[in-house]
C-alpha cells in the first residue's frame, strides 16, 4: 500500500474527467471509459519517442527520472477504489491484455527508462554529490537488474518484483522531489490538465 504520509507533490491524486457510459474493448468487459483514460496515461508515456533519449544536462536526466516515477504513482493513486486496485495490481491474476496486465508491462518499461536516465550520469558528474538520491537509486538498479532483464511472465515473479520495487520507487521519487528535481504546484496542475485533455481526445 502507498503510505499516507508521502508528500503531496509526489503522492497525489489527479482526477480525470469521467464519462457516464461504460464501454467495452476486446479482452475486457464493461471497462469504464475513465479507467481506459488512466491506462492511456501510462501507455502514452511508454510510447513517447523521448523515453530512452538522454539529454546532455545531467540535472535534466534526474528531472526526467522523477517525471517517469511520478507517472507510476499518478496511475496507482487514481481515486476509484484505490486500496483494492493496489492489491489487485500487486497480486491478482490478470491476462496480459487486461488493464492490469497492460499496466504491469508499462510500469516495467517506465522503471527501465528511469534507470536508464540515472545510470547514464557519469560518476564524476556534479549531481552525483547527491549521495542520498544515488544510494536509493542503487537499490532500484539492483531490482531492475534482477527482474527486468527480460519480460516478467509469471504472477509469482511479478508479485515478488513489485513488493520490492514499489517502496523504492516511492522513496526515490520523494527524495528527487526533496532535492529540487521534482515539479512545482503549477507544473503539476499543467500536467494534470494536459493529461486529461489528451486522454479525453484519444478516448472520446
Amino acid at each position: 500500500m502507498l503510505p499516507s504520509n508521502t508528500p503531496s507533490r509526489f503522492y497525489t491524486t489527479r482526477t480525470l474527467p469521467s464519462d457516464e457510459d461504460p464501454k467495452s474493448v476486446e479482452g475486457e468487459t464493461n471497462v469504464p471509459t475513465e479507467e481506459k483514460k488512466w491506462i492511456s496515461i501510462l501507455e502514452n508515456t511508454v510510447s513517447a519517442p523521448w523515453l530512452f533519449s538522454l539529454p546532455p544536462d545531467h540535472e535534466q536526466r534526474l528531472k526526467i527520472a522523477y517525471t517517469l516515477l511520478f507517472q507510476i504513482v499518478l496511475y496507482l493513486t487514481r481515486p476509484a477504489e484505490a486500496e483494492q486496485f493496489l492489491t489487485a495490481f500487486a497480486t491478482a491474476p490478470a491476462p496480459s491484455e487486461s488493464e492490469i496486465g497492460r499496466a504491469r508491462k508499462a510500469v516495467g518499461t517506465i522503471i527501465k527508462a528511469s534507470v536508464n536516465q540515472m545510470s547514464s550520469i557519469p560518476l564524476n558528474s556534479s549531481v552525483r554529490a547527491h549521495n542520498e538520491i544515488f544510494d536509493i537509486f542503487g537499490a532500484l538498479q539492483a531490482i531492475h537488474d534482477m527482474y527486468l532483464g527480460e519480460e516478467i511472465s509469471t504472477l509469482e515473479t511479478w508479485s515478488e518484483f513489485w513488493s520490492r520495487a514499489q517502496p523504492v520507487v516511492l522513496e526515490l521519487g520523494m527524495k528527487l522531489d526533496e532535492k529540487g528535481f521534482g515539479w512545482s504546484e503549477e507544473d503539476l496542475k499543467e500536467l494534470s490538465e494536459n493529461a486529461a485533455a489528451k486522454a479525453s481526445a484519444e478516448n472520446p
